[in-house]
């Protein structure tokens, strides 16, 4: 069963996609482990660094996104899902040569629309007060059905709290949110923070321990600077903060310009390697040998609050 992990943050510009793209390669490279990255976001950012300009069109015209997969499977529930995948997405490879098994569901520059028009379809034919529960509960069904493919699905979730990303946020047995080290967005971790433990306010999210809460806050472009030392330590006064922050390099910026020609994941990295490196061994223990207590905790707290 497939690890769940959503990149999540309310504000844009804070580098989800950035982030989504290093642990993909990351965790298939070095890991080892069969990962598809989901890119929910209309930028396509995630989409555009694994497969390019022109692969990204490809998939489009080939209706080969997630907003085709999305209208096609509310149509047609058993909807064959390889259709709608991208194989061997990226261009990066091992030190020794080898391909990862890196797959991506492409991005769509119609996914907000395409939301609003399941959720009126669905209103015409069923309606009520849990209609947008509903909805966000069926696209969290349908995010799920890749989870025996897989050992790991990375989901790139969109600024704001969209249908789809509400939905990701609930089926992530972890969620990730990175954040610069600026005041505005300390204010959006506030808003994940809730949904992602399911609480109403930030009374009750204090009751939740750092250490069992689903989420955690990673800073990043980090250039070192006194003030936003002082932020992020703020922020982790009241939200659990990885051990990693990644700084501002030129290396990592540079490293998702997509290259025909595949590289090793050293080249591409760069000075970035160091950053990369460290990302991954934090995620790797924290998420994926915690697996099953976040699973068991997500588990707990909805059977709590379902009470």
């Amino acid at each position: 069963m497939a690890l769940y992990l959503a990149i999540a943050n309310r504000k844009g510009g804070v580098g989800k996609s950035t982030v989504s793209v290093m642990l993909a390669h990351a965790l298939s490279i070095w890991g080892g482990k069969r990962v598809l990255l989901v890119d929910i976001d209309s930028q396509c950012n995630a989409s555009i660094i694994l497969l390019g300009g022109q692969g990204w069109r490809d998939a489009r015209d080939g209706r080969q996104t997630i907003s085709d997969f999305f209208v096609d499977c509310f149509q047609t529930p058993h909807t064959f899902l390889d259709k709608y995948v991208v194989k061997g997405a990226g261009d990066v490879t091992a030190t020794n040569g080898r391909k990862p098994t890196l797959d991506l569901l492409p991005g769509s520059l119609m996914i907000d629309e395409v939301q609003g028009d399941l959720f009126l379809d669905l209103a015409n034919r069923a309606g009520g007060e849990k209609l947008v529960i509903d909805l966000s509960h069926r696209f969290g069904m349908l995010l799920r059905r890749f989870e025996n493919a897989y050992d790991v699905v990375i989901m790139d979730c969109a600024p704001g709290l969209s249908f789809v990303t509400h939905a990701a946020i609930a089926v992530a047995d972890r969620v990730i949110v990175p954040f610069r080290p600026d005041y505005v967005s300390m204010m959006a971790i506030d808003r994940i923070s809730l949904i992602a433990e399911r609480v109403t306010n930030l009374d009750e999210l204090s009751a939740v321990p750092l250490s069992r809460r689903r989420y955690v806050c990673l800073p990043n472009f980090v250039r070192g600077r006194g003030a936003e030392r002082l932020l992020v330590e703020e922020v982790g006064l009241t939200h659990p903060l990885t051990g990693v922050q990644l700084a501002h390099r030129d290396g990592i910026a540079n490293a998702f310009e997509w290259s025909p020609n595949a590289r090793t994941i050293e080249a591409k990295y760069g000075d970035g390697m160091h950053d990369l490196r460290r990302l991954y061994e934090e995620f790797s223990g924290l998420v994926l040998n915690g697996g099953a207590h976040a699973r068991e905790y997500a588990h707990d707290r909805q059977q709590a609050l379902s009470a």
